[in-house]
């Protein structure tokens, strides 16, 4: 990721464009970020990158953010378990739609964007420092990212493709 600045914070006319959760507990963060749009440009604030977290810490956290259930957050869905019980406690996570190629799908859409992170974000921004294409024996980058400092990424992909993969959402026309 190159096509990203840091911010001091979120415009207050962001748009909300919605939240995005990896799941982690041992060696992996729970991460959260949110997504906004403001001038056509998106802007991401980091919100909870922690290991340990058990769901009722996360629900927890949430509802200490003030997260709600007009809050839509899109989740991995690795988990269904974890988004079946985030639910049940008032929240509405969905799960994010995986199929063949999506990190590179989701990779390619952010980058097509100017992106401003907020300054307090530190995880994501070791991320997108550190996140790279793997290459193969002879140095030529392949088509594949590392496995490896992609949470805060996941959760920012998570947020941001669920909303930009279908600009026209929710904007129909009848003829």
């Amino acid at each position: 990721f190159e096509n990203y600045s840091i911010c001091n914070e979120i415009p207050k006319d962001a748009e909300v464009l919605g939240l995005g959760m990896d799941w982690g507990f041992t060696n992996d963060p729970t991460t959260l970020l949110k997504a906004y749009r403001y001038n056509g440009e998106l802007y991401i604030d980091e919100l909870i990158y922690q290991t340990g977290l058990t769901n009722s810490d996360i629900i927890s956290k949430l509802n200490q953010l003030g997260i709600n259930r007009r809050d839509t957050i899109v989740a991995d869905s690795a988990e269904p378990k974890s988004i079946a019980e985030l639910n049940h406690y008032g929240h509405n996570v969905l799960p994010v739609s995986k199929g063949k190629d999506s990190i590179v799908y989701g990779i390619n859409l952010i980058n097509q964007n100017k992106i401003y992170v907020t300054s307090r974000s530190k995880n994501l921004i070791n991320e997108l420092r550190n996140y790279i294409w793997l290459t193969d024996k002879t140095g030529v980058k392949m088509n594949k990212p590392i496995d490896a400092y992609n949470h805060a990424i996941d959760a920012m992909r998570y947020a941001i493709t669920s909303q930009l993969e279908n600009p026209n959402k929710g904007n129909y026309f009848i003829y």
